[in-house]
């Protein structure tokens, strides 16, 4: 069943039918807030309001502008970048996390060292991209983290295939950097 189908069964009464499409994007709705540097618990609200708040807007839903997938990540970035807007006053987390893992490497068991590396690494990759300007990095989160094509992003970001194109090129540029100015 494509989403087509389902949005028509939903506008049509079936409710139900839009159960399908939460169990269809819910694992990348996460995977792309999470892109946003928000915590889990933020992630997880967010992702609910996103979809509430395409159920509810379901009937101005244009297939012949975007794909339902585009039009329901464009609602999802909106709702992020507000959130990040509204904490900016916080400060962020990541270093009690540090704390956590240094822990945890000495009572480690055999294997542990490794997914401790691979944490490490994945925190220090969430600080370099914490620090990339918006576009660049909600143009690597699509592409990398949520596997969208080119021509998906440029259809959220409101931007030419081209545009999308450079800001992924420029965003690798200075994550790179910034992931070698980590290691100094």
């Amino acid at each position: 069943m494509d989403d087509g189908f389902l949005i028509r069964q939903v506008l049509s009464g079936n409710t139900n039918a839009f159960r399908l499409l939460v169990v269809r994007y819910e694992r990348s709705m996460f995977r792309f807030l999470g892109g946003f540097g928000l915590e889990q618990a933020v992630a997880e609200d967010l992702a609910q309001e996103t979809f509430l708040r395409a159920f509810r807007n379901l009937s101005s839903y244009d297939a012949a502008k975007a794909k339902f997938s585009s039009w329901l990540f464009t609602i999802a970035k909106h709702l992020a970048m507000n959130e990040r807007a509204r904490s900016s006053r916080s400060a962020p987390h990541a270093d009690v996390a540090g704390i956590d893992v240094a822990v945890a490497a000495e009572n480690s068991v055999p294997g542990a060292h490794a997914a401790i590396e691979a944490k490490e690494r994945g925190t220090r990759v969430q600080r370099a991209l914490a620090h990339l300007p918006e576009i660049l990095r909600n143009a690597l989160v699509l592409a990398y983290v949520n596997d969208l094509s080119v021509e998906d992003i440029a259809s959220i970001e409101s931007c030419s295939v081209g545009a999308v194109k450079s800001r992924i090129f420029r965003g690798k540029q200075l994550l790179r950097a910034a992931l070698l100015k980590m290691e100094d």
